[in-house]
């Protein structure tokens, strides 16, 4: 599976090289916007290395309407290591439909984020991710969650005795 376009006409395909521009663009946009408790400086720093990680070390897919990247995830192993949708193309499913994509690519997933980025916390819970631990990003001090998806959860056993 290389690509496939919805009823909407939203297209989900493999990033190509051309794309990686408006990659960057969406990542920085979508970052300012949502982590405005950061200062700007620290999204900018972190532009060049992880455009570099997206092009050269990640499997990532675009969403696409109407031959417009508005959207993008980057998989590293069973690390969700990106999902960014353009500010202008929020609130309309595309996140939920490139979060479905990355659930249908992995038996499992495992991803970061700032607890302070309420809406996308509370997109992953939604989407059944759980809080694995929490803990101060190193650079910022501000808190990082570590959460996990996993489509069939263990079970544990009951030993406590039938009544």
């Amino acid at each position: 599976m290389n690509s496939f376009t919805n009823a909407a006409g939203l297209t989900l395909r493999t990033a190509e090289q051309n794309d990686y521009e408006d990659i960057g663009e969406i990542w920085l946009s979508a970052s300012l916007r949502a982590h405005d408790f950061l200062p700007s400086k620290y999204w900018w720093e972190r532009q060049d290395a992880l455009q570099r990680l997206y092009q050269y070390k990640a499997e990532v897919w675009v969403a696409e309407v109407e031959g417009q990247v508005c959207g993008f995830l980057a998989l590293v192993e069973s690390k969700l290591i990106a999902l960014f949708v353009a500010p202008c193309w929020q609130r309309r499913g595309i996140g939920s439909q490139l979060l479905e994509l990355a659930k249908s690519l992995r038996s499992r997933l495992e991803l970061h984020l700032f607890a302070d980025n309420a809406e996308a916390f509370s997109f992953y819970l939604r989407h059944r991710f759980e809080v694995l631990w929490k803990r101060p990003e190193r650079y910022t001090g501000y808190p990082l969650v570590h959460m996990g998806f996993n489509p069939q959860p263990m079970f544990v056993e009951n030993t406590a005795p039938v009544a």
